[in-house]
């Protein structure tokens, strides 16, 4: 079978119910199905391939490990692919129409691009990060505290870590090397929450906190590949999301979900920057 353009990673727990709406958006992505290849990782011991829509490209890792983490899972799925390119989507989660045609000539220009975050609560748009712009930045990751999956192609491709926020970890190293900014296309990942949201867990705060620390040890120690002049950058996005988390902690209303908390923050901000 010809080679796939673009290999879409999409790590898999427990995604019964939501699985079909992602993969639904995939085949919306604005290019021909023979041109991409979904790989499912499946991290709860289920085969999913049976919830494929027909005529899309749809390949499983091996059935066994279960509770691994969406990193790991991620890195199962990576080793697997086939593409010229890497794409990232959440079971949960759903990309706008056009995502992959929007990036793609970016990412073949510049080795990898980004969509927009569209934070969706409720199924209504609460949050889109960044608010405007061609380019995301480094720092953008710790300003909106929020996470932004890139399509790269396979020479970026790294592997994921295991702590939580890997793959904002996975992206602000990718950004990094790419000299602090990548291609930004008007179209998003849809981020979709709800109760079962990791960001709606009790201890979700503590847990990241304890991962921001981790981020900022490992990247200043040296872990990757990164230039020496863009670790700190790096870390530095690591230790503004503590900011955040330490803020939501202190600040948020009784239910308020992070992003919902986020949206208001920087509402408040934008009359003082004009």
């Amino acid at each position: 079978m010809e080679r796939p353009e673009i290999s879409v990673i999409v790590p898999v727990y427990r995604a019964e119910a939501t699985l079909p709406r992602a993969l639904g958006s995939v085949l919306e992505a604005g290019l021909p199905p023979s041109q991409v290849e979904v790989v499912l990782a499946s991290d709860d011991g289920r085969d999913y391939r049976d919830l494929a829509p027909t005529g899309m490209r749809v390949s499983a890792t091996p059935i066994g490990p279960v509770r691994t983490g969406p990193g790991a899972a991620r890195n199962r799925a990576l080793a697997q692919a086939r593409g010229r390119f890497f794409a990232f989507l959440d079971a949960d989660d759903s990309w706008e129409p056009g995502y992959l045609s929007a990036l793609l000539p970016l990412a073949r220009r510049h080795g990898a691009a980004f969509g927009q975050t569209s934070v969706l609560e409720g199924g209504q748009e609460i949050l889109r990060m960044p608010g405007d712009g061609e380019l995301l930045r480094l720092g953008d990751l710790g300003h909106y505290g929020g996470s932004f999956h890139p399509l790269l192609a396979r020479a970026q491709a790294r592997p994921f870590t295991s702590h939580p926020s890997q793959d904002v970890r996975h992206a602000a190293e990718l950004l990094a090397r790419l000299g602090g900014s990548a291609p930004l296309a008007p179209v998003a990942y849809q981020l979709r929450l709800s109760e079962s949201s990791v960001t709606a867990e009790t201890d979700f705060s503590d847990r990241v906190a304890r991962a921001y620390a981790c981020h900022v040890s490992e990247i200043l120690a040296g872990a990757g590949d990164l230039p020496e002049a863009m670790r700190a950058p790096c870390a530095e996005v690591f230790r503004a999301k503590a900011r955040l988390n330490t803020a939501y902690g202190r600040e948020a209303r009784p239910g308020q979900s992070f992003y919902g908390f986020i949206a208001e923050r920087l509402a408040r901000a934008e009359p003082a920057r004009r």
